[in-house]
């Protein structure tokens, strides 16, 4: 054990013992009383306040009777020491500031020979030398005044810097079970529960939508995600077994699921944190290392690093990088494993022209122009209020939104009435309480984009059932719903994004899926009946990635099922098992004995072998009750042939 200027033994041992509870090791990086980080204990409390340092002894001295369960709780307990008042809450305060502040600046700053702990998260946070005598003041390197976070680097790393650790944190990451990466995931799911009240409203001070949407939308849908993979996507990861052909009898066939390396992840701006966390942790489950850039219009920054920080994510297994499309070209340039992108339809575009000629695999999740078909037998007060909800959510800024309602002729009147009635219920604001459905617009530029539309739409002719009286830039647009939109007008052919709901109306069953199917995109969809088997066969004719029946938005809540979108709306699929494996290198695998057996189909070849393989082919494809019994027979000839022609093919004259 290393001796100590500052500390008694007794002291050392207490922080050893409190450095192995908090630090007991990720992955690669050993354990902080393997690390030799105490020994740069004396280094630290040269500098440290001469009460700070006597109170901090006094602490790792009495620290070191307690048994390392005790210990574990009350450093739990600190973590949520918002939840004390008073004297209590300040005395646990300072417990998880000043002993944890201490054990991870002593850890990530190891300066061992051997450099272990550099090596394995990829860059140096080496304590500072001073320039002067203990108690001068210190230089501030410069990384440190623009901002840089301990662990995790710099907030704004370039996108060079940011691949160099992210693709150094494959090493450690590699050696991590499976079981041992859904940890993590439980671990970040219980950091986001605990934060939840902060994280809302964080999310509310970038994108200024309701409470209650932040906290549903995006929270619990993260939480949920997370669940999932840490339950279920452990099996989906799994190597699987598959089945092997009777002409490849005595071998097995499995599939392996590996990881492709480093992901880049490139979120947009109107979910910003369940964007950021889904693929984040779907990637990171499947054993990827990612570089993270959030839309700079929604960077929620800082607040993902925190949470991944403190659910014990090594600091380069994921990296974070803050800028605007400029800086996502150049992270496409340093040629990412595969790039998850989710944004509009053109910059989608961009993002993979970009992509192809460096072959970088990209998976493009789009904007829609999502119909919701509601034939007359419907429930009306359901379908109403299930329209209302999925075109007006999130102020209309979801890529699933309800963007075209179509209503059978018969009930157009009352479904039209109930609807309205609905949409006058809504309150709007950015609430502190809960108690708002709709919030504000998130950009100017998107609030532009709605003013076009409906500008255009008033122009031909639309009549504006409610909302009319919106000022046209304000970010605070109430639910307008509109009817007598026709195929010219924007409103009927481009993503509005925002929360405008055009009506139209519908005769037959043909029609509806005709009218559904008249768009660009193909994201999602939904459709309203009572004749499930009408509705199930009006679902399949919809060219769409998902479909609701009987409610709307719903298939996106289900982390077990695929997401993606068809034709404008992007491809490629996220969450669920196929999510997973767009993560993966799906890997084929067949074993066979290592044996002195030679393949049928391998050399020589002869006019035996060449009949005897059709009778094979003919006995095995035909069918019938002798077939096989035939097939087994041909079998047996051929391998018994090619045993006699291999002898004859090991002669012939070179």
């Amino acid at each position: 054990m290393s001796t100590s200027r500052h500390l008694s033994p007794t002291q050392l041992k207490g922080l050893l013992k409190v450095g192995d509870v908090l630090v007991p090791g990720l992955g690669g990086l050993p354990p902080f009383s393997a690390s030799h980080a105490a020994g740069e204990a004396d280094r630290m409390f040269d500098y440290m306040n001469e009460a700070d340092r006597e109170g901090l002894k006094r602490v790792l001295f009495l620290l070191r009777f307690l048994p390392r369960w005790l210990l574990r709780l009350i450093f739990f307990v600190a973590t949520h020491h918002r939840l004390f008042p008073g004297p209590l809450g300040a005395a646990f305060r300072m417990l998880n500031i000043g002993v944890k502040g201490c054990v991870m600046t002593l850890y990530y700053s190891d300066l061992t020979p051997d450099g272990a702990i550099y090596r394995e998260i990829g860059w140096d946070a080496k304590i500072v030398e001073r320039e002067g005598a203990p108690g001068e003041a210190a230089s501030v390197p410069s990384a440190a005044r623009e901002g840089e976070r301990p662990f995790l680097g710099p907030k704004r790393p370039t996108p060079k810097e940011a691949f160099e650790r992210a693709r150094s944190g494959r090493a450690s990451l590699s050696r991590l079970t499976l079981e041992e990466r859904a940890k993590h995931l439980r671990e970040l799911s219980r950091v986001i529960l605990r934060r939840r009240e902060e994280i809302v409203e964080r999310i509310q001070a970038d994108t200024g939508k309701s409470r209650l949407d932040a906290l549903v939308s995006e929270v619990f849908g993260a939480l949920d995600c997370l669940q999932w993979l840490s339950s279920h996507g452990k099996r989906a990861l799994r190597e699987r077994r598959v089945h092997t052909p009777w002409t490849l009898m005595g071998k097995r066939s499995l599939i392996w699921f590996e990881p492709l390396g480093t992901v880049l992840v490139i979120s947009p701006w109107n979910y910003p944190f369940y964007q950021a966390i889904v693929p984040i942790a779907s990637a990171f489950l499947a054993g990827n290392t990612v570089v993270y850039k959030p839309s700079e219009w929604t960077p929620l920054e800082g607040l993902i690093e925190d949470c991944l920080l403190e659910a014990q994510f090594a600091p380069n297994w994921v990296q974070i990088v803050y800028g605007d499309g400029s800086v996502g070209r150049e992270l496409i340039e340093e040629r990412p494993d595969k790039v998850f992108f989710t944004g509009s339809t053109r910059t989608g575009r961009s993002v993979l022209a970009q992509a192809a000629p460096l072959l970088v695999p990209v998976e493009l999740e789009l904007g829609g122009k999502d119909p919701m078909v509601v034939f007359e037998d419907a429930n009306i007060e359901r379908a109403a209020a299930g329209a209302a909800w999925g075109a007006f959510t999130n102020t209309g800024q979801s890529c699933t939104s309800v963007e075209r309602l179509y209503v059978q002729e018969a009930i157009y009147e009352p479904l039209k009435k109930a609807l309205l009635e609905e949409v006058r219920r809504i309150r709007q604001g950015v609430d502190r309480d809960g108690n708002a459905e709709i919030g504000a617009m998130t950009t100017d530029f998107q609030v532009a984009i709605v003013r076009r539309h409906v500008e255009d739409a008033r122009a031909k002719g639309a009549r504006f059932l409610c909302g009319q009286d919106w000022d046209g830039s304000s970010r605070m647009i109430p639910p307008i719903v509109v009817e007598d939109v026709t195929d010219e007008m924007l409103l009927c052919r481009e993503e509005t994004f925002g929360p405008v709901l055009p009506l139209f109306k519908f005769r037959s069953e043909e029609e509806a899926v005709e009218l559904a199917n008249k768009s660009p995109y193909g994201l999602s969809a939904s459709v309203w009946s009572k004749d499930l088997e009408r509705a199930r066969r009006v679902a399949a004719r919809i060219v769409t990635g998902n479909v609701s029946i009987n409610n709307v938005m719903v298939t996106e809540g289900n982390p077990a099922l695929p997401f993606g979108g068809t034709k404008e709306s992007g491809f490629g699929r996220y969450k669920g098992e196929q999510g997973l494996h767009s993560f993966c290198n799906v890997k084929s695998v067949m074993i066979d004995r290592d044996s002195g057996k030679i393949e049928a189909n391998w050399y020589p070849y002869t006019r035996e072998k060449y009949l005897l393989f059709g009778a094979l082919i003919e006995h095995l494809f035909r069918g019938g009750p002798l077939s096989f019994f035939r097939f087994a027979l041909t079998g047996l000839k051929l391998e018994g042939y090619c045993k006699r022609a291999r002898e004859g093919y090991r002669n012939r004259a070179r």
